[in-house]
């Protein structure tokens, strides 16, 4: 999950960097948003267990 997070963040990087239109960007920021919003979504409720076992 880091790793598509951090992926997407040095994808809007670069396309700044480049000096890419600004519809480049945003649509870059909000993909990377809703990725994240859906890998969220998928831990709390029915990822990886998110109690502690004794």
């Amino acid at each position: 999950m880091d790793t598509l997070i951090f992926g997407g963040l040095l994808a809007t990087l670069i396309a700044m960097y480049r000096e890419s239109s600004r519809t480049v960007v945003l649509a870059a920021w909000w993909v990377l948003l809703l990725a994240v919003a859906l890998l969220t979504a998928y831990h709390v409720t029915g990822g990886p267990a998110l109690t502690l076992s004794y």
